[in-house]
């Protein structure tokens, strides 16, 4: 993609410098960056910067006294995120590049984090867990935009994470999921590996936006579902009523939500024994 990937000066050996006296920044970051495997050094304020470094990590209150020719400079927030920017600064032109989300939607929903084609953080996370999470990346890299893609896959669960995203303020598009779930092989044992890959192929699907949150109602089949999932959850002590099966559906409740609250009627005598999961 034009306008991603640098054109390095520092030719193929581009390394990261953080520069600070704050020897509790310092311990954060060099730890951080190597458990990315990312190539640094680390200077004094005043030492000469290599013409290899290519972003600079330092300091609010340093800034100002680091004499460097380059303009990639990260003030230091979090170790988290201010790796992350540093990473990101390293690898495209301009602070203008955008972002993009893929969201394979599912019980554990996949979701991967790409700058131009680079796929730089992949996570798995609860379906009520990915608006938060969107939130917290936007907050680590800090892009110019950021685009949220997700697959039409497990209507419902989509339905959901679309509607908080919608209303926490991010563009969303709406991807046909399609043959982006590959083959696993025999030899790989987990199904978040299927999820992540799906999740990175959903990403680079371009969609169709979604201007405005949508209704879910659920199928009787689709709350059925629900209740079996609180009474394996409550392993046996509880499945909940079609009514607060209908607001876990709908994104209202989570299903703990709802457990711990059908278990507060029944203990109050004004619900009924979760077994049979009927409306009281």
């Amino acid at each position: 993609m034009s306008g991603i990937h640098a054109k390095r000066e520092c030719g193929g050996n581009c390394i990261i410098a953080l520069i600070t006296s704050d020897f509790a920044v310092y311990e954060k970051v060099v730890a951080e960056l190597k458990s990315r495997e990312m190539p640094f050094i680390t200077l004094r304020v005043g030492e000469h910067i290599p013409a290899n470094v290519d972003v600079v990590i330092t300091t609010e209150s340093e800034a100002g006294k680091i004499a460097w020719e380059g303009n990639r400079l990260v003030i230091y927030d979090d170790p988290v995120a201010t790796v992350n920017q540093a990473i990101l600064a390293e690898q495209k032109t301009e602070p203008s590049g955008a972002m993009v989300v893929g969201v394979d939607p599912g019980r554990r929903p996949g979701v991967a984090v790409l700058s131009g084609d680079m796929v730089i953080a992949v996570h798995q996370v609860s379906p009520t867990e990915v608006e938060p999470l969107v939130r917290r990346i936007v907050h680590d890299y800090r892009p110019a935009s950021v685009i949220i893609r997700i697959g039409n896959g497990a209507r419902l669960v989509t339905t959901q994470i679309i509607n908080s995203l919608l209303h926490a303020g991010f563009k969303v598009e709406l991807v046909d999921e399609t043959g982006t779930t590959p083959h696993i092989g025999r030899d790989v044992h987990t199904s978040t590996v299927r999820d992540i890959i799906a999740a990175i192929n959903i990403a680079r699907i371009k969609g169709v936006p979604v201007g405005h949150e949508r209704e879910v109602e659920p199928s009787k089949g689709e709350i059925r579902v629900i209740q079996e999932a609180s009474r394996s959850r409550s392993e046996g002590r509880a499945t909940i009523p079609r009514y607060l099966a209908r607001q876990v559906a709908r994104g209202e409740l989570t299903i703990d939500e709802a457990i711990a609250m059908h278990k507060g009627a029944i203990k109050n005598g004004n619900g009924q024994n979760g077994h049979n999961g009927h409306d009281p």
